[in-house]
Protein backbone atom coordinates (compact mmCIF):
# COMPACT_ATOMS: atom_id res chain seq x y z
CA UNK A 1 0.00 0.00 0.00
CA UNK A 2 3.23 2.55 0.80
CA UNK A 3 4.20 1.46 -2.54
CA UNK A 4 0.90 2.63 -4.43
CA UNK A 5 0.87 6.25 -2.06
CA UNK A 6 4.21 6.81 -3.43
CA UNK A 7 3.29 6.33 -6.81
CA UNK A 8 0.15 8.34 -6.88
CA UNK A 9 1.46 11.39 -5.24
CA UNK A 10 3.58 12.07 -8.74
CA UNK A 11 0.33 11.79 -10.59
CA UNK A 12 -1.36 14.45 -8.23
CA UNK A 13 1.63 17.18 -9.34
CA UNK A 14 -0.54 17.53 -12.70
CA UNK A 15 -4.08 16.02 -12.46
CA UNK A 16 -6.25 16.64 -9.06
CA UNK A 17 -8.35 13.98 -7.45
CA UNK A 18 -11.31 14.04 -5.31
CA UNK A 19 -10.34 12.36 -2.14
CA UNK A 20 -7.29 10.37 -0.82
CA UNK A 21 -10.46 7.64 -0.91
CA UNK A 22 -10.08 7.25 -5.05
CA UNK A 23 -6.62 7.32 -5.20
CA UNK A 24 -5.86 4.55 -2.95
CA UNK A 25 -9.12 2.95 -5.12
CA UNK A 26 -6.61 3.10 -8.22
CA UNK A 27 -4.01 1.64 -6.29
CA UNK A 28 -5.97 -1.37 -5.26
CA UNK A 29 -6.75 -4.57 -7.80
CA UNK A 30 -9.16 -7.07 -7.41
CA UNK A 31 -8.30 -10.82 -6.76
CA UNK A 32 -9.04 -13.09 -9.63
CA UNK A 33 -11.87 -15.64 -8.23
CA UNK A 34 -11.45 -18.76 -10.28
CA UNK A 35 -14.34 -19.62 -12.09
CA UNK A 36 -16.40 -16.60 -11.23
CA UNK A 37 -16.87 -13.53 -13.74
CA UNK A 38 -19.91 -12.08 -12.70
CA UNK A 39 -19.69 -10.54 -9.06
CA UNK A 40 -21.93 -10.49 -6.57
CA UNK A 41 -21.96 -6.22 -7.07
CA UNK A 42 -23.29 -7.04 -10.51
CA UNK A 43 -25.70 -9.20 -9.42
CA UNK A 44 -27.01 -6.19 -7.29
CA UNK A 45 -26.57 -4.21 -10.21
CA UNK A 46 -28.77 -6.72 -12.15
CA UNK A 47 -31.50 -6.93 -9.85
CA UNK A 48 -31.95 -2.96 -9.15
CA UNK A 49 -31.76 -2.90 -12.69
CA UNK A 50 -34.68 -4.85 -13.02
CA UNK A 51 -36.35 -3.52 -9.84
CA UNK A 52 -36.36 -0.10 -11.21
CA UNK A 53 -37.97 -1.89 -14.73
CA UNK A 54 -40.74 -2.93 -12.27
CA UNK A 55 -40.86 0.62 -10.72
CA UNK A 56 -41.25 2.44 -14.20
CA UNK A 57 -43.44 -0.47 -16.05
CA UNK A 58 -45.89 0.72 -13.08
CA UNK A 59 -45.30 4.13 -12.71
CA UNK A 60 -45.41 4.42 -16.45
CA UNK A 61 -48.32 2.22 -17.32
CA UNK A 62 -51.27 4.78 -17.08
CA UNK A 63 -49.64 7.03 -19.85
CA UNK A 64 -50.27 4.56 -22.69
CA UNK A 65 -53.94 3.22 -21.28
CA UNK A 66 -54.92 6.74 -20.34
CA UNK A 67 -55.56 6.93 -24.01
CA UNK A 68 -57.57 4.07 -24.33
CA UNK A 69 -59.65 4.81 -20.84
CA UNK A 70 -60.67 8.14 -22.12
CA UNK A 71 -63.97 8.55 -24.33
CA UNK A 72 -62.01 11.53 -26.41
CA UNK A 73 -65.73 11.41 -28.82
CA UNK A 74 -67.10 12.57 -25.92
CA UNK A 75 -65.25 15.61 -25.03
CA UNK A 76 -66.17 18.90 -26.24
CA UNK A 77 -62.54 20.59 -26.90
CA UNK A 78 -62.27 21.10 -30.42
CA UNK A 79 -58.89 22.89 -31.78
CA UNK A 80 -59.05 26.19 -32.19
CA UNK A 81 -56.72 26.29 -34.93
CA UNK A 82 -57.18 23.55 -37.56
CA UNK A 83 -54.02 24.66 -39.65
CA UNK A 84 -52.19 22.96 -36.47
CA UNK A 85 -53.92 19.59 -37.22
CA UNK A 86 -51.66 16.83 -38.94
CA UNK A 87 -53.22 14.30 -41.01
CA UNK A 88 -54.65 11.43 -39.53
CA UNK A 89 -51.90 8.08 -39.34
CA UNK A 90 -54.65 5.82 -37.71
CA UNK A 91 -55.96 7.17 -35.34
CA UNK A 92 -59.32 7.43 -36.08
CA UNK A 93 -59.61 4.57 -37.27
CA UNK A 94 -59.76 0.81 -37.34
CA UNK A 95 -59.01 -0.78 -33.63
CA UNK A 96 -58.27 3.15 -32.31
CA UNK A 97 -61.83 3.62 -32.90
CA UNK A 98 -63.08 0.64 -31.56
CA UNK A 99 -61.01 1.34 -28.47
CA UNK A 100 -62.45 4.83 -27.10
CA UNK A 101 -62.80 4.80 -24.05
CA UNK A 102 -65.96 5.04 -21.34
CA UNK A 103 -64.16 8.08 -19.04
CA UNK A 104 -65.13 11.64 -19.80
CA UNK A 105 -62.12 13.20 -18.68
CA UNK A 106 -60.51 16.40 -19.59
CA UNK A 107 -57.42 17.83 -20.28
CA UNK A 108 -57.05 19.01 -16.86
CA UNK A 109 -58.32 15.87 -15.14
CA UNK A 110 -56.39 13.82 -17.18
CA UNK A 111 -53.26 15.79 -15.91
CA UNK A 112 -54.24 15.24 -12.56
CA UNK A 113 -54.45 11.54 -13.29
CA UNK A 114 -51.44 11.52 -14.46
CA UNK A 115 -49.46 13.43 -12.05
CA UNK A 116 -51.10 12.32 -8.92
CA UNK A 117 -48.25 9.61 -8.61
CA UNK A 118 -46.37 12.25 -7.40
CA UNK A 119 -48.22 13.41 -4.64
CA UNK A 120 -47.16 10.06 -2.70
CA UNK A 121 -43.95 10.22 -4.30
CA UNK A 122 -41.75 13.33 -2.97
CA UNK A 123 -43.39 12.21 0.66
CA UNK A 124 -40.68 9.07 1.05
CA UNK A 125 -37.36 9.95 -0.61
CA UNK A 126 -35.81 11.17 2.26
CA UNK A 127 -37.45 8.85 4.78
CA UNK A 128 -36.88 6.08 2.50
CA UNK A 129 -33.41 6.53 2.63
CA UNK A 130 -32.92 6.91 5.85
CA UNK A 131 -35.02 4.08 7.13
CA UNK A 132 -32.62 2.05 4.91
CA UNK A 133 -30.11 2.92 6.71
CA UNK A 134 -31.40 1.29 9.57
CA UNK A 135 -33.34 -1.41 8.56
CA UNK A 136 -31.70 -2.33 5.21
CA UNK A 137 -32.37 -1.88 1.89
CA UNK A 138 -32.91 -5.33 1.45
CA UNK A 139 -36.18 -5.42 3.58
CA UNK A 140 -37.13 -1.80 2.94
CA UNK A 141 -37.42 -1.56 -1.16
CA UNK A 142 -38.52 -5.72 -1.38
CA UNK A 143 -41.37 -4.56 0.99
CA UNK A 144 -42.63 -1.41 -1.10
CA UNK A 145 -42.33 -3.23 -4.50
CA UNK A 146 -44.10 -5.64 -3.04
CA UNK A 147 -47.01 -3.70 -1.75
CA UNK A 148 -46.58 -1.18 -4.86
CA UNK A 149 -47.37 -4.68 -7.21
CA UNK A 150 -50.86 -5.32 -5.27
CA UNK A 151 -51.99 -2.04 -5.70
CA UNK A 152 -51.25 -2.52 -9.37
CA UNK A 153 -52.88 -5.43 -9.53
CA UNK A 154 -55.86 -3.92 -8.10
CA UNK A 155 -55.90 -0.21 -10.04
CA UNK A 156 -58.39 -1.39 -12.41
CA UNK A 157 -60.97 -2.50 -10.01
CA UNK A 158 -60.38 1.13 -8.35
CA UNK A 159 -61.52 3.20 -11.30
CA UNK A 160 -64.13 1.52 -12.14
CA UNK A 161 -65.59 2.44 -8.58
CA UNK A 162 -64.70 6.20 -8.55
CA UNK A 163 -61.82 8.37 -9.97
CA UNK A 164 -61.71 9.64 -6.67
CA UNK A 165 -60.54 6.21 -5.53
CA UNK A 166 -58.09 5.80 -8.06
CA UNK A 167 -56.40 8.53 -7.66
CA UNK A 168 -55.99 7.34 -4.03
CA UNK A 169 -54.68 4.29 -5.09
CA UNK A 170 -52.10 6.41 -7.74
CA UNK A 171 -50.75 8.31 -4.66
CA UNK A 172 -50.40 5.76 -2.13
CA UNK A 173 -48.33 3.95 -5.14
CA UNK A 174 -46.94 6.69 -5.38
CA UNK A 175 -45.87 6.44 -1.61
CA UNK A 176 -43.93 3.08 -1.38
CA UNK A 177 -42.64 3.68 -4.78
CA UNK A 178 -41.00 6.90 -3.54
CA UNK A 179 -38.14 5.29 -1.57
CA UNK A 180 -36.65 3.15 -4.62
CA UNK A 181 -34.03 5.93 -6.06
CA UNK A 182 -32.78 6.34 -3.12
CA UNK A 183 -32.25 3.37 -1.39
CA UNK A 184 -30.70 2.25 -4.50
CA UNK A 185 -28.28 4.97 -4.88
CA UNK A 186 -27.56 4.36 -1.02
CA UNK A 187 -26.70 1.05 -1.05
CA UNK A 188 -23.42 1.73 -3.11
CA UNK A 189 -22.26 3.03 0.06
CA UNK A 190 -21.34 -0.50 0.79
CA UNK A 191 -20.54 -2.19 -2.62
CA UNK A 192 -19.50 0.08 -4.64
CA UNK A 193 -15.65 0.64 -5.21
CA UNK A 194 -15.52 4.44 -5.65
CA UNK A 195 -13.71 3.90 -9.32
CA UNK A 196 -16.99 1.92 -10.71
CA UNK A 197 -19.57 4.56 -8.52
CA UNK A 198 -20.13 5.60 -12.10
CA UNK A 199 -21.11 2.67 -14.08
CA UNK A 200 -22.97 0.81 -11.27
CA UNK A 201 -25.00 3.33 -10.21
CA UNK A 202 -25.99 4.13 -14.23
CA UNK A 203 -26.67 0.57 -14.78
CA UNK A 204 -29.41 0.59 -11.78
CA UNK A 205 -30.59 4.12 -13.09
CA UNK A 206 -31.40 2.75 -16.87
CA UNK A 207 -33.49 0.43 -15.38
CA UNK A 208 -36.16 3.36 -15.39
CA UNK A 209 -35.16 3.95 -19.02
CA UNK A 210 -35.84 0.27 -20.01
CA UNK A 211 -38.64 0.12 -18.56
CA UNK A 212 -40.19 2.97 -20.12
CA UNK A 213 -38.86 2.15 -23.33
CA UNK A 214 -40.77 -1.51 -23.03
CA UNK A 215 -44.14 -0.53 -21.48
CA UNK A 216 -44.67 2.43 -23.63
CA UNK A 217 -45.67 0.02 -26.85
CA UNK A 218 -46.10 -2.86 -25.05
CA UNK A 219 -48.88 -0.94 -22.90
CA UNK A 220 -50.26 0.22 -26.67
CA UNK A 221 -50.61 -3.58 -27.99
CA UNK A 222 -51.83 -4.52 -24.98
CA UNK A 223 -54.10 -1.71 -24.41
CA UNK A 224 -55.76 -1.95 -27.99
CA UNK A 225 -55.99 -5.99 -28.22
CA UNK A 226 -56.69 -7.04 -25.09
CA UNK A 227 -57.97 -4.06 -23.02
CA UNK A 228 -56.25 -1.24 -20.91
CA UNK A 229 -56.87 -3.47 -17.56
CA UNK A 230 -54.28 -6.15 -18.69
CA UNK A 231 -51.82 -3.40 -18.91
CA UNK A 232 -52.37 -3.16 -15.21
CA UNK A 233 -52.65 -6.82 -14.27
CA UNK A 234 -49.36 -7.58 -16.53
CA UNK A 235 -47.45 -4.78 -15.04
CA UNK A 236 -48.40 -5.76 -11.00
CA UNK A 237 -47.82 -9.47 -11.87
CA UNK A 238 -44.19 -8.57 -12.91
CA UNK A 239 -43.55 -6.61 -9.70
CA UNK A 240 -44.55 -9.68 -7.83
CA UNK A 241 -42.57 -11.89 -9.51
CA UNK A 242 -38.97 -9.71 -9.23
CA UNK A 243 -40.12 -9.43 -5.41
CA UNK A 244 -39.25 -13.31 -4.73
CA UNK A 245 -35.91 -13.00 -6.70
CA UNK A 246 -34.75 -10.61 -4.60
CA UNK A 247 -35.12 -11.31 -1.17
CA UNK A 248 -33.66 -14.94 -2.15
CA UNK A 249 -30.32 -13.12 -4.02
CA UNK A 250 -29.86 -9.61 -2.40
CA UNK A 251 -28.18 -9.15 1.09
CA UNK A 252 -27.37 -5.12 2.34
CA UNK A 253 -23.89 -5.34 2.76
CA UNK A 254 -20.52 -7.57 1.37
CA UNK A 255 -19.66 -9.13 4.76
CA UNK A 256 -23.61 -10.69 5.05
CA UNK A 257 -23.65 -11.89 1.98
CA UNK A 258 -23.01 -15.74 1.90
CA UNK A 259 -22.10 -16.46 -1.62
CA UNK A 260 -19.74 -13.49 -1.95
CA UNK A 261 -16.11 -14.88 -3.21
CA UNK A 262 -13.47 -13.65 -0.24
CA UNK A 263 -11.59 -11.96 -2.98
CA UNK A 264 -14.64 -9.33 -3.92
CA UNK A 265 -15.90 -9.41 0.08
CA UNK A 266 -12.11 -8.17 0.68
CA UNK A 267 -11.53 -5.91 -2.35
CA UNK A 268 -14.76 -3.77 -1.75
CA UNK A 269 -13.93 -3.56 1.98
CA UNK A 270 -10.34 -2.00 1.66
CA UNK A 271 -11.67 0.25 -1.22
CA UNK A 272 -13.96 1.97 0.23
CA UNK A 273 -12.82 1.04 3.95
CA UNK A 274 -15.89 -0.25 5.04
CA UNK A 275 -14.27 -2.18 7.97
CA UNK A 276 -13.05 1.27 9.44
CA UNK A 277 -16.55 2.78 9.09
CA UNK A 278 -18.82 -0.36 9.87
CA UNK A 279 -17.98 0.23 14.05
CA UNK A 280 -21.10 -1.14 15.60
CA UNK A 281 -20.15 0.43 18.82
CA UNK A 282 -20.00 4.12 17.02
CA UNK A 283 -23.02 6.14 16.77
CA UNK A 284 -22.33 9.48 13.93
CA UNK A 285 -25.35 12.29 14.10
CA UNK A 286 -26.33 12.73 10.18
CA UNK A 287 -25.35 16.18 9.46
CA UNK A 288 -28.92 17.93 8.44
CA UNK A 289 -28.02 21.22 8.78
CA UNK A 290 -24.93 21.09 6.90
CA UNK A 291 -26.47 19.33 4.36
CA UNK A 292 -29.77 21.59 3.62
CA UNK A 293 -27.49 24.48 3.83
CA UNK A 294 -24.55 22.88 1.42
CA UNK A 295 -24.00 24.66 -1.82
CA UNK A 296 -22.92 22.00 -3.83
CA UNK A 297 -26.14 19.91 -2.87
CA UNK A 298 -27.98 23.34 -3.91
CA UNK A 299 -26.39 22.82 -7.41
CA UNK A 300 -27.39 18.75 -7.23
CA UNK A 301 -30.62 19.50 -6.57
CA UNK A 302 -31.68 22.53 -8.86
CA UNK A 303 -30.28 20.36 -11.89
CA UNK A 304 -31.85 17.28 -10.96
CA UNK A 305 -35.22 19.18 -10.64
CA UNK A 306 -34.22 20.51 -14.25
CA UNK A 307 -33.56 17.57 -16.06
CA UNK A 308 -36.84 15.89 -14.39
CA UNK A 309 -38.93 18.78 -15.51
CA UNK A 310 -38.52 18.02 -19.14
CA UNK A 311 -38.46 14.65 -18.77
CA UNK A 312 -42.03 14.21 -16.40
CA UNK A 313 -43.21 16.19 -19.14
CA UNK A 314 -42.38 14.49 -22.44
CA UNK A 315 -42.95 11.43 -20.02
CA UNK A 316 -46.68 11.39 -19.49
CA UNK A 317 -48.08 13.52 -22.35
CA UNK A 318 -45.50 12.44 -25.29
CA UNK A 319 -47.93 9.48 -25.89
CA UNK A 320 -51.25 12.18 -26.07
CA UNK A 321 -48.92 13.62 -28.35
CA UNK A 322 -48.11 10.84 -30.45
CA UNK A 323 -52.05 10.67 -30.55
CA UNK A 324 -53.68 13.72 -30.60
CA UNK A 325 -51.37 16.06 -32.67
CA UNK A 326 -49.43 13.56 -35.11
CA UNK A 327 -52.77 11.35 -35.45
CA UNK A 328 -50.94 7.85 -34.78
CA UNK A 329 -52.90 5.12 -33.51
CA UNK A 330 -52.26 3.68 -30.05
CA UNK A 331 -49.81 1.13 -30.77
CA UNK A 332 -48.08 3.50 -32.95
CA UNK A 333 -48.53 6.05 -30.34
CA UNK A 334 -46.95 3.99 -27.58
CA UNK A 335 -43.80 2.23 -29.77
CA UNK A 336 -43.00 5.78 -31.36
CA UNK A 337 -43.36 7.50 -27.37
CA UNK A 338 -40.88 4.75 -26.67
CA UNK A 339 -38.00 5.34 -28.72
CA UNK A 340 -36.38 8.24 -26.90
CA UNK A 341 -36.11 6.10 -24.03
CA UNK A 342 -34.51 3.22 -26.36
CA UNK A 343 -31.75 6.12 -26.62
CA UNK A 344 -31.95 7.16 -22.98
CA UNK A 345 -30.88 3.71 -22.25
CA UNK A 346 -27.95 3.37 -24.37
CA UNK A 347 -26.93 7.17 -22.95
CA UNK A 348 -26.76 6.29 -19.63
CA UNK A 349 -24.56 3.16 -19.48
CA UNK A 350 -22.21 4.31 -22.34
CA UNK A 351 -21.87 7.84 -20.50
CA UNK A 352 -21.30 5.79 -16.75
CA UNK A 353 -18.71 3.55 -18.65
CA UNK A 354 -16.68 6.56 -20.21
CA UNK A 355 -16.88 8.88 -16.55
CA UNK A 356 -15.22 5.98 -14.91
CA UNK A 357 -12.99 5.77 -17.57
CA UNK A 358 -12.04 9.39 -17.37
CA UNK A 359 -11.74 9.36 -13.91
CA UNK A 360 -9.71 5.86 -13.28
CA UNK A 361 -7.20 7.12 -16.31
CA UNK A 362 -7.39 10.76 -14.49
CA UNK A 363 -7.70 13.09 -17.43
CA UNK A 364 -9.39 15.39 -15.80
CA UNK A 365 -10.97 15.64 -12.15
CA UNK A 366 -14.24 14.86 -10.67
CA UNK A 367 -15.77 17.71 -10.67
CA UNK A 368 -15.05 18.85 -14.33
CA UNK A 369 -16.62 15.15 -16.16
CA UNK A 370 -19.58 15.84 -13.81
CA UNK A 371 -20.00 19.15 -14.82
CA UNK A 372 -19.42 18.25 -18.18
CA UNK A 373 -21.97 15.74 -18.47
CA UNK A 374 -24.46 17.65 -16.65
CA UNK A 375 -24.16 20.69 -18.81
CA UNK A 376 -24.79 18.44 -22.41
CA UNK A 377 -27.18 16.87 -20.62
CA UNK A 378 -29.61 19.30 -20.30
CA UNK A 379 -28.18 22.13 -22.90
CA UNK A 380 -28.46 19.61 -25.99
CA UNK A 381 -32.52 18.37 -24.37
CA UNK A 382 -33.44 22.08 -24.32
CA UNK A 383 -32.76 22.95 -28.06
CA UNK A 384 -34.21 20.18 -29.21
CA UNK A 385 -37.66 19.84 -27.33
CA UNK A 386 -38.18 23.56 -28.70
CA UNK A 387 -37.25 22.27 -32.29
CA UNK A 388 -39.78 19.35 -31.91
CA UNK A 389 -42.48 21.83 -31.52
CA UNK A 390 -41.59 23.34 -34.58
CA UNK A 391 -41.48 20.35 -37.17
CA UNK A 392 -45.47 20.67 -37.42
CA UNK A 393 -46.44 17.40 -38.89
CA UNK A 394 -43.42 16.39 -40.04
CA UNK A 395 -43.71 12.81 -37.79
CA UNK A 396 -40.15 11.62 -38.72
CA UNK A 397 -38.19 15.00 -37.47
CA UNK A 398 -40.44 15.02 -34.29
CA UNK A 399 -39.65 11.59 -33.25
CA UNK A 400 -35.64 12.23 -34.23
CA UNK A 401 -35.53 15.63 -31.97
CA UNK A 402 -37.92 14.00 -28.89
CA UNK A 403 -35.65 11.15 -28.70
CA UNK A 404 -32.52 13.33 -29.12
CA UNK A 405 -33.60 15.50 -25.92
CA UNK A 406 -34.97 12.74 -23.71
CA UNK A 407 -32.04 10.25 -24.38
CA UNK A 408 -29.41 12.90 -23.83
CA UNK A 409 -31.40 13.77 -20.80
CA UNK A 410 -29.53 11.00 -19.17
CA UNK A 411 -26.12 12.60 -19.34
CA UNK A 412 -27.55 13.86 -15.94
CA UNK A 413 -27.11 10.25 -14.31
CA UNK A 414 -22.94 10.21 -14.37
CA UNK A 415 -23.00 13.74 -13.87
CA UNK A 416 -25.11 15.36 -11.01
CA UNK A 417 -27.22 12.64 -10.22
CA UNK A 418 -24.36 10.66 -9.15
CA UNK A 419 -22.18 13.46 -7.80
CA UNK A 420 -23.96 13.00 -3.82
CA UNK A 421 -21.78 9.86 -3.36
CA UNK A 422 -18.66 12.34 -4.58
CA UNK A 423 -19.08 14.88 -1.87
CA UNK A 424 -20.83 12.56 0.55
CA UNK A 425 -20.35 9.13 0.52
CA UNK A 426 -21.83 8.09 3.62
CA UNK A 427 -25.14 10.10 3.22
CA UNK A 428 -25.32 9.05 -0.76
CA UNK A 429 -29.00 7.80 -0.41
CA UNK A 430 -29.92 10.51 2.08
CA UNK A 431 -28.74 13.54 0.02
CA UNK A 432 -30.31 11.61 -3.36
CA UNK A 433 -33.40 11.56 -1.57
CA UNK A 434 -33.44 14.76 -0.87
CA UNK A 435 -32.72 15.61 -4.61
CA UNK A 436 -35.40 13.10 -5.75
CA UNK A 437 -37.88 15.18 -3.26
CA UNK A 438 -37.59 18.33 -4.74
CA UNK A 439 -37.27 16.80 -8.14
CA UNK A 440 -40.46 15.02 -8.26
CA UNK A 441 -42.76 17.66 -7.89
CA UNK A 442 -42.60 17.92 -11.72
CA UNK A 443 -43.64 15.00 -11.90
CA UNK A 444 -47.89 16.43 -10.87
CA UNK A 445 -46.68 19.78 -11.90
CA UNK A 446 -45.45 19.59 -15.04
CA UNK A 447 -48.28 17.26 -16.87
CA UNK A 448 -50.76 19.65 -14.92
CA UNK A 449 -49.40 23.03 -16.34
CA UNK A 450 -49.33 21.18 -19.77
CA UNK A 451 -52.68 19.84 -19.26
CA UNK A 452 -53.82 24.16 -18.17
CA UNK A 453 -52.30 25.12 -21.24
CA UNK A 454 -54.33 22.73 -23.28
CA UNK A 455 -57.61 23.18 -21.62
CA UNK A 456 -59.08 25.43 -24.29
CA UNK A 457 -56.98 24.17 -27.49
CA UNK A 458 -55.29 21.15 -28.03
CA UNK A 459 -52.90 22.60 -30.64
CA UNK A 460 -48.92 22.80 -31.83
CA UNK A 461 -49.44 26.42 -30.60
CA UNK A 462 -49.87 25.66 -26.99
CA UNK A 463 -47.74 22.45 -26.53
CA UNK A 464 -44.42 24.72 -28.37
CA UNK A 465 -45.21 27.07 -25.19
CA UNK A 466 -45.00 23.40 -23.35
CA UNK A 467 -41.55 23.09 -24.53
CA UNK A 468 -40.29 25.82 -24.37
CA UNK A 469 -41.24 26.19 -20.74
CA UNK A 470 -39.01 23.13 -20.44
CA UNK A 471 -36.04 24.36 -22.03
CA UNK A 472 -36.07 27.15 -19.80
CA UNK A 473 -35.95 25.08 -16.75
CA UNK A 474 -33.43 22.99 -18.46
CA UNK A 475 -31.27 25.82 -19.05
CA UNK A 476 -31.33 27.62 -15.37
CA UNK A 477 -30.47 23.83 -13.96
CA UNK A 478 -27.38 23.76 -15.79
CA UNK A 479 -26.05 27.19 -15.17
CA UNK A 480 -26.98 26.54 -11.63
CA UNK A 481 -25.01 23.28 -11.44
CA UNK A 482 -21.92 25.30 -13.24
CA UNK A 483 -21.60 27.69 -9.67
CA UNK A 484 -21.82 25.30 -7.18
CA UNK A 485 -21.14 21.69 -7.82
CA UNK A 486 -18.33 20.12 -6.55
CA UNK A 487 -16.32 16.64 -7.01
CA UNK A 488 -14.82 16.64 -3.33
CA UNK A 489 -15.59 15.08 -0.05
CA UNK A 490 -17.27 17.91 2.15
CA UNK A 491 -15.49 17.85 5.57
CA UNK A 492 -19.05 17.80 7.37
CA UNK A 493 -19.65 14.55 5.28
CA UNK A 494 -17.55 12.29 7.54
CA UNK A 495 -20.18 12.68 10.21
CA UNK A 496 -20.02 13.37 13.81
CA UNK A 497 -19.66 10.44 16.95
CA UNK A 498 -22.23 11.27 19.32
CA UNK A 499 -21.60 8.45 21.44
CA UNK A 500 -19.69 5.56 21.61
CA UNK A 501 -20.49 2.17 23.87
CA UNK A 502 -17.80 0.92 25.95
CA UNK A 503 -17.20 -3.02 25.74
CA UNK A 504 -19.09 -4.52 28.56
CA UNK A 505 -16.82 -6.97 28.85
CA UNK A 506 -14.27 -4.43 29.75
CA UNK A 507 -16.10 -2.80 32.02
CA UNK A 508 -17.51 -5.52 34.40
CA UNK A 509 -13.93 -7.11 34.21
CA UNK A 510 -13.03 -3.68 35.76
CA UNK A 511 -15.39 -3.56 38.07
CA UNK A 512 -14.16 -7.09 39.46
CA UNK A 513 -10.72 -5.81 39.65
CA UNK A 514 -11.45 -2.71 41.76
CA UNK A 515 -13.82 -4.30 44.19
CA UNK A 516 -11.00 -7.32 44.78
CA UNK A 517 -8.28 -4.25 45.79
CA UNK A 518 -10.94 -2.92 48.03
CA UNK A 519 -11.58 -6.02 49.29
CA UNK A 520 -7.72 -6.45 50.14
CA UNK A 521 -7.46 -2.87 51.14
CA UNK A 522 -10.48 -3.64 53.76
CA UNK A 523 -8.57 -6.97 55.08
CA UNK A 524 -5.43 -4.79 55.79
CA UNK A 525 -6.85 -2.26 57.73
CA UNK A 526 -8.26 -5.08 59.90
CA UNK A 527 -5.00 -6.63 60.10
Amino acid sequence: MQCGKSKTKKKDQSIPVSSTKDIKSITLKEEKTPGCYFKARHALALMGFLGLFNVHAMRNNLSVAIVAMVNNTGQDVAPTNQSNICPDKGANSGSMASSNGVFNWDPMQQGLILGCYYYGYVITNVPGAWLARRVGVKKVFGGSMFLSSIITLVSPASVYSSVELFIAMRIILGLFQGISSPVLIGVWASWAPPMERSILISVVLSGSSFGTCVTLPLAGVMAETLGWEAVFYFTGGCGLLWTVFWFLLIHDTPNQHPRISDQERKFINESIGLNQHKDQKVHVRTPWKSMLTSLPIFGIVCSHFAGNWGNHTLLTMLPTYMSTILKFNLSASGFLSSLPYLLQLLVINLGGYFTDVVRNRRITSTVVIRKLNTTVGLAIPALFVVLAGYVGCNAAAAVAFFSLSVGMNELTVPGCKANAMDIAPKYGGIIFGISNTIASIPGFLAPQVTGILLQDSNSLTQWQTSFWISAGVYLAGALIYLLFGSGVEQPWARGEITHKKQDTSKVEAELVTLQARRCQTDRHQIN
